[in-house]
């Protein structure tokens, strides 16, 4: 798989709604551009090194190579900045700044300085975050539809659903490692030309889920 079809296997699962023609254009033209100049197309070069560690923290290096190792960072910059809305943009930016203020407050050092262990933890509190935003989301979305059938043209913008900065982070990160070469070769078990079609096939003890 080359990285323009991993890019468009990923937009496609972030949901992109631009024609598919003029996405491959765009996100060829970003990927190329940043091939090119070795600099990222929508994140500042802090925020991409930022993105790279904690992709690493998420799919680490083991057995197989982990985010970094399959540029992880490189792929979400490209669908950051073709396939998503400004508003879920400035949010992972904000995302972002509110890591590195939690490392700051609790070792003293931005994340890329941190170490693994230390890492782990920040992760750790941002996963949560996400679990509370989505838990007060749902609780306000379900009030909502009892008290009104226009609640959502209606909510005030502070209660509208919308996509926490991490579950953004964590989607991206696990579905373009898995689309990447190693992630599709290394750590999933790869056929490159595939036979007949099975439904059901038994994995056997150990063995890699299979790439798709």
């Amino acid at each position: 798989m080359n990285r323009r079809d991993a890019l468009m296997r990923v937009a496609a699962l972030a949901g992109a709604t631009i024609t598919l023609p003029a996405l491959a254009d765009t996100l060829e033209a970003s990927a190329t551009r940043r091939a090119l100049t070795g600099k990222p197309v929508f994140l500042t070069p802090d925020q991409d090194a930022t993105v790279a560690e904690l992709a690493e923290t998420i799919i680490p290096t083991t057995k197989t190579p982990g985010a970094k190792a399959a540029k992880v960072n490189e792929i979400i910059d490209v669908i950051l900045k073709d396939c998503y809305k400004p508003d879920d943009q400035q949010r992972f930016v904000e995302g972002l700044a509110q890591t590195n203020k939690w490392s700051q407050d609790a070792y003293g050092k931005a994340f890329v300085q941190l170490d693994p262990t230390q890492r782990i933890e920040i992760v750790k509190k941002l996963e949560a975050e996400d679990k509370e935003l989505k838990a007060k989301m749902k609780s306000a979305k379900d009030v909502a539809k009892v008290s009104n059938s226009q609640a959502d043209l209606q909510m005030p913008d502070a209660k509208k659903v919308y996509t926490p900065f991490y579950s953004i982070l964590k989607d991206l990160t696990l579905t373009g490692y898995f689309t990447s070469e190693i992630g599709a070769t290394q750590a999933l078990e790869y056929v490159a030309v595939p036979g007949r079609y099975d439904g059901c096939v038994p994995l056997k003890p150990g063995q890699k889920a299979w790439a798709i």
